[in-house]
Order: C-alpha cells, then structure tokens, then sequence
C-alpha cells in the first residue's frame, strides 16, 4: 500500500469513526427493522450505474429476494432491498456503511472494487453488521481476521493459480503483466507472478503505464525476451484501451484477464477486433442447472459471474436468518463463519476458520470471442 493510500485510509476511518459517535448507538440499531415490522431488509451498495449497464449482478440479487418470499419468506416476514449507489467512491461508501447501521440494517452485499472494500469493511467489522462482498478479490482484503465480514468470490490467489496452470498446460513460458497502481492491480500482479514462478514460467516484465508514446518501445522489448502471452490486471476501461495499443502494434499476442473479461462493456468495446481472449472465472465451473433455467426463464439470457455471486449472498444471508431463527448481525455471522460443505450455486463451501475465506471455490480458463458481440 503507498503512503498516499495508507493516510487516506486511516483518514477515511477517522471520519467513519467520527460519524457513529455522532450518529449512532445501541439503541438505534434495531430501530429500522422493528418499525418494518413485515419486513427483513437487505442492504445492497455498489456503483449502481457501473454495475448495472455491465454485469447482471442486481439481476441475480433480485432474483434471490423472489425467490424467497415466494417460499415464505424468512421469519414469517417479506424480504426487501435497500440499495444505495456508492459510486465507487471511498468516502460515498463509508457514508452509506454508516447510514446502513443508523437504520439497524444486520446484512449487506457490498461494496464492489477491492480499493473500495478495503476503506470501508472496518466500519461493518466494528459496528457488527453483516458484510458479505460479492466481488472483490484482492487478497490482502483479510490482512487481519474479521468476524463480520465474507467474500462471496473467488480470490485472486485462485484466479491466478487457474491462469498460470492453463498457461503451463499450454506451453507459455514467458509472460508480461501490466498491472494498474493500485490495491487491486498490486495485488493480482503480485501472487499471479508467484503461481507462474511455481510453474517455472518467467515474467519477463511488469508495467503500469503503455501509452501511444511507449507501446512501440515495451512491444520491442517483450519480442526480445520471447513474450508469448499478457496479463492484464487492471480495471474495465484501462485494460481496454491497453489491449487497442498493444494489439494493434502485435496482434499474435494473447490476453489473459480474471472476471472483468467478462464485463459487458469489455464485450462491446472490443467487438471489432481478432484478439486471443482468456477470462479465468468459475461461472462454467459450477454453474448450477435451477439457477440457470430460473435465470433464463425471466431475462432470456444467461447469468454472469456476478448475478452468481449476487444470488448466493442473499441465499446464504437467508440460509443464516433460517438456521439462527433471528436477523441478529452477530449469531448470523457465526453461523456463516461455522459453514461446512454448505451448498450454493457457486460450489459447496466452507468457511476456512483462520480468515474469513471460503474453501471451495474453483477457476476455470476459457478462451472467449467478442468478435461481433452484441448483449441482447
């Protein structure tokens, strides 16, 4: 973490700190879910705008909610969402951490970058509140043990084993990242070159910066060390325009991304061009057939990673209610933290006991093809 980020952080958490003293207390904790007596209320906080035009993410959520309260419910009440819009902004995020336990909210989905997740997790640590993060991946997001708060995806760590074995299977053995300066572009960057290095493959260089001005230079210098893939660790609109340059200078060379490959503005962006694509994901890996065909039969296309990810967290989150028999933050948080072989659409998982990981999550490689692409 640079320093820059490091004052940032601690000022940010200052500033949470700040507004529950001012804001909050025991007593208002519950204050929203007894005045909504009918009702369990969810809150959902992303960059709505983002996040909608380019995953089916609130697809999935939503789909979830239906399906409970056309079985009941939990606790004889209506399931509801809150969602609230982030922006992905670090200080955004910690305001509506903050307004979710003024209003005695006991689980949240959210937010959605490892940088944003980073900031305000501690704010749902501190205050007891149920934090499940159905896409951040960065695997310094645990850095110390948390009780509250859960990734309802797969690592980095587990994207990038199943990137590197793909790459070994297949013959690559010299490999360039280009990585954004930044919790998570460091964070890929770092353990993805470790799981090469396991495999004997080379990572000839690493940049964060290819511009107009230096595409021809670092091209040149990756023929000279033999490069025969990329690595992109960097977000959507980055990785995009990295690839244009690259591409266009040398069109032989292969992409490897994680999940963002899968994002719908990638898709588009990139719809005109011949390029060797490789997402890891686990969306093939364990694709559940009900959730699939529930999916399909209300949208008419397929769910993504991320209406995966969305779905299961409010699954477990009901899974949690039901088994406790309260919307109590702590006893559900227990609960989850105590999970053994328990069965989702994204695998069988259990909890690890030492962070609050899950085992069971597994990454596929697969080449995909946006030539002419239109999301319909």
């Amino acid at each position: 973490m640079t320093g820059k980020i490091r004052v940032f952080y601690a000022s940010m958490l200052m500033v949470g700190a700040f507004l529950l003293t001012a804001c909050g207390n025991a007593e208002t904790v519950t204050v929203f879910n007894e005045a909504v007596a009918q009702s369990i209320h969810i809150g959902v906080a992303y960059p709505v705008e983002s996040i909608d035009s380019n995953t089916h993410f609130r697809r999935g959520v939503e789909l979830a909610v239906t399906q409970v309260n056309e079985n009941g419910g939990l606790l004889g009440r209506t399931l509801q969402l809150l969602i609230r819009d982030d922006e992905g902004d670090a200080h955004r995020a910690m305001q509506i951490a903050t307004t979710f336990y003024e209003q005695g909210i006991t689980a949240v989905i959210g937010h959605w970058s490892t940088n944003i997740c980073y900031f305000v997790k501690d704010v749902y640590e501190e205050n007891g509140i149920l934090l499940l993060m159905p896409a951040a991946t960065g695997t310094m997001l645990f850095d110390y043990y948390h009780n509250y708060v859960f990734r309802m995806v797969a690592n980095n760590q587990i994207f990038a084993e199943a990137m590197a074995q793909h790459m070994a299977d297949n013959g690559l053995s010299r490999v360039a990242i280009f990585f954004s300066d930044d919790e998570y572009g460091l964070d890929f960057a770092t353990v993805l070159e470790w799981e090469l290095a396991r495999r004997n493959i080379i990572v000839i260089d690493r940049v964060t910066s290819i511009s107009i001005a230096n595409v021809d230079a670092v091209t040149n210098r990756w023929r000279a060390f033999g490069c025969d893939a990329v690595v992109i660790a960097a977000p959507a609109t980055e990785g995009i325009e990295v690839i244009r340059l690259i591409h266009a200078v040398d069109p032989s060379l292969p992409f490897f991304g994680d999940s963002f490959f899968g994002r719908i503005s990638f898709l588009e962006a990139l719809q005109d061009y011949e390029i060797n694509l490789y997402k890891a994901t686990y969306e093939h890996g364990y694709i559940d057939a009900e959730f699939y065909d529930a999916f399909y039969a209300v949208h008419g296309f397929a769910p993504d990673l991320y209406a995966m990810s969305g779905f299961a967290a409010v699954k477990l989150i009901a899974d949690a209610v039901q088994a406790t028999g309260t919307i109590c933050g702590t006893q559900m948080a227990e609960f989850i933290a105590s999970i053994t072989d328990h069965p989702t659409i994204v695998g069988r998982l259990s909890h690890c006991g030492t962070t609050q990981e899950f085992i069971g999550f597994s990454a596929t490689v697969q080449q995909i093809n946006t030539r002419g692409y239109s999301h319909e």
